[in-house]
């Protein structure tokens, strides 16, 4: 596939860059999680055949090329808020909606202004990756970034290859899938804007109303693939379980000797459970499956 880097305008300060792939007459928009980008789709997009899937894999704002303003609006709603205006531009019905980590979250909020809006055909499954979901405790990279002064300091001693390495390593299971060309791709990312936007969004991962927010998952009875890596050290699997349990319509899927990105550290068996659910007329459920990584 030969990616098209495109831009959609949400507003006069913010550009979202996106890349579209493929004519099919499945849409899928694929969300990245904190401090990434649309690269970590890099592996697995190029398994969606081209006649079957329409991809959309965005940058959100603040990431990879898309706008980063310094107006401090950088938390789940305010993403949530604009991939909605992006699917509203796009015109699409039925969109498999794919978050990983903080932008599985970014699609659970998207999946709830969408169903308030009254506009249940917009959205039509859910997969989930290692979806940051429950207040938990911040990882230690997040938090220094969240203390005044200290996130700039630290970003700016930090040489950005050595700084992916490290985050690579504490998130991955499986340690061969960090590869120079991976932290290449990651280091990519990151330019001398790309601090504002990290600070803020680390200090903003949940929303104010997140427990009332949590409450309302509950009414999302979209059908929903979860994909966790059982050995994830930043998310741990019971919140996976808890997902499963409380969305009508999910199912859980779980990868052994995986961490934090399953669509990385195992591409192959995570689109392999990707394409199942794609396929399958089975719209409900609460089944477990255990795709065994190698």
């Amino acid at each position: 596939m030969n990616a098209k880097p495109k831009f959609f305008r949400y507003s006069a300060d913010v550009l979202i860059h996106y890349q579209e792939e493929g004519t099919g007459a499945t849409p899928i928009v694929f969300l990245h999680g904190f401090a990434a980008s649309l690269v970590t789709w890099h592996d697995i997009r190029r398994m969606f055949a081209p006649e079957r899937y329409r991809l959309f894999l965005l940058d959100l704002k603040g990431s990879g090329l898309s706008s980063k303003p310094h107006d401090g609006l950088y938390g789940p709603t305010t993403h949530a808020a604009i991939v909605s205006a992006f699917l509203d531009a796009h015109e699409v019905n039925g969109v498999v909606l794919v978050g990983h980590s903080f932008g599985g979250a970014v699609a659970l909020l998207t999946s709830l202004k969408s169903l308030a809006e009254g506009e249940r055909r917009r959205i039509g499954r859910l997969i989930l990756i290692d979806c940051a979901v429950y207040p938990q405790k911040i990882p230690r990279f997040i938090g220094y970034l969240r203390i005044p002064l200290l996130g700039h300091l630290l970003l700016k001693a930090t040489p950005v290859r050595f700084g992916v390495w490290q985050m690579l390593t504490n998130i991955f299971r499986n340690k061969r899938a960090i590869t120079p060309e991976r932290i290449e791709r990651y280091a990519s990312c990151f330019g001398k804007e790309s601090a504002y936007s990290l600070i803020q969004g680390a200090r903003q991962l949940l929303p104010p109303d997140s427990v009332e927010l949590v409450r309302r998952y509950r009414e999302i009875d979209l059908p929903t693939l979860i994909i966790w890596g059982r050995e994830d050290p930043l998310i741990s699997l019971d919140q996976g379980v808890r997902l499963q349990g409380e969305l009508p319509r999910a199912r859980l899927a779980v990868l052994e000797n995986c961490g934090h990105n399953p669509h990385e550290e195992w591409p192959e068996q995570t689109f392999a459970v990707m394409r199942e659910f794609l396929t399958s007329e089975q719209t409900g459920g609460s089944g477990v499956s255990d795709p065994v990584g190698k």
